[in-house]
């Protein structure tokens, strides 16, 4: 059986030279989108110094630091030269003796060297001002290229597009920026025995379809776009005709069950036949040992175990790398944070373990209940998994690196 960091290296390797095309996204249009994480494929500069010009920090007025100073025990007293609000184009000089009330934002004026907080002054009917508390140069002033200078990188390869990084863009002057393309993946759930989303009523034999859900959810949080999801019944032509029209409209198909070889084990039999490159795998993880990797041209084919809990793990460990990879994630590994246990967590197994738990916020991590593959109620309530070694049992107050999704 193959450990998991070889198989997820092997894996991932499949994909270093197969990146979607990049595509330019007008940040305008962004305030709906991206439902998914999209990375960016290319250095971005600004095109502006930010702010551009020197600014207020505060409401107050615009004045020479070294008018401000009292004289004889008496506060300075400037005469108002006119103000300077937000979108000012063209604010009005400061000579000596001088002041000129601003507004947060708004452009110093020519001569200004500071900014008195309009609490620490005294406006009067007469035209002046007495500035109760002097300023230093500079004081209150934001300066032209404080955040950022036109020109400097605002955005490297690989960044995340967030919502924060969306602003420093928008306010740099950025208009489109380059992001790598989201994978289009498939989803084929197999077995006679599921019975689809909706239907009401089970006939004998039949089990409700619980993978296809989550393994949607799961890759659309890994960057991917899932643009089909269908259940096969386990024969060998259907699942021929569901995999052919999956490969002509997404770049990754992603299946749940059949990856075993069992009598009515008939997707990788299928896949060959279709053209797919097949390797098969047996990781050295529980739950979910059955794996395939495959590959016809462009289109990847990747098979997890039917199991619910089983093809869960599995699509974390395994598949949202791979997808985070395509879709130009610089570290596409499963991510992890440090938790303490709570409790004791036991594996007699001869395979890691990788069990489901609970991180809470002060960084407790509590095991959510048995950890059998077919049990869905202790994987419900799980926000991450740790990775238990062979026979080993970790004692409470260990610290562990937990998996999250």
């Amino acid at each position: 059986m193959l450990p998991y960091e070889e198989a997820l290296a092997r894996l991932l390797g499949h994909v270093a030279a197969n990146p979607g095309r990049p595509e330019s996204l007008a940040l305008l249009a962004a305030p709906g989108a991206p439902r998914r994480p999209r990375w960016i494929a290319g250095d971005m500069a600004a095109t502006c110094s930010l702010p551009p010009f020197d600014n207020a920090t505060f409401d107050g007025y615009a004045v020479r630091a070294a008018d401000t100073a009292a004289r004889d025990g008496r506060p300075a007293i400037l005469r108002l030269v006119g103000q300077s609000a937000a979108g000012t184009a063209v604010p009005p000089d400061v000579g000596p003796g001088q002041a000129a009330r601003i507004f947060t934002g708004a452009p110093l004026p020519p001569g200004a060297d500071a900014v008195v907080m309009q609490e620490d002054c005294d406006a009067d009917q007469d035209g002046t001002v007495a500035v109760l508390e002097p300023v230093k140069p500079w004081e209150g002033v934001r300066f032209k290229g404080e955040d950022i200078k036109a020109q400097e990188l605002a955005a490297r390869v690989g960044d995340l597009l967030t919502p924060q990084r969306l602003a420093l863009l928008l306010a740099a002057g950025v208009h489109h920026v380059p992001l790598h393309a989201s994978p289009t993946v498939a989803l084929l759930g197999t077995g006679s025995e599921l019975a689809p989303a909706g239907m009401a009523h089970l006939a004998p034999g039949q089990i409700h379809e619980s993978n296809l859900g989550p393994m949607a959810w799961l890759c659309e949080s890994a960057g991917a776009h899932v643009v089909d999801a269908r259940v096969v019944p386990d024969d060998p032509a259907k699942i021929r005709d569901a995999m052919e029209a999956a490969a002509r409209g997404a770049q990754v198909i992603l299946t749940a069950g059949g990856a075993s070889v069992g009598d009515h084990d008939h997707l990788r039999s299928v896949a060959v036949e279709a053209g797919f490159r097949i390797d098969l795998w047996k990781l050295a993880l529980k739950p979910g040992k059955p794996f395939f990797a495959g590959q016809r041209d462009q289109t990847l084919l990747l098979g997890v175990p039917g199991n619910p809990v089983s093809a869960f793990v599995t699509t974390v460990l395994m598949v949202l790398p791979l997808l985070r990879q395509l879709a130009g994630c610089p570290r596409p590994a499963p991510s992890t944070r440090p938790g303490i246990l709570a409790a004791p967590l036991a594996n007699p197994d001869p395979r890691r373990h990788f069990i489901r738990v609970q991180l809470h916020p002060d960084g407790t991590v509590h095991p959510t209940g048995p950890q059998a593959s077919h049990l869905l109620s202790t994987l419900a309530p799980a926000n991450a998994l740790v990775d238990v070694p062979p026979q080993t049992t970790l004692p409470a107050d260990t610290v562990v690196r937990a998996i999250v999704w």
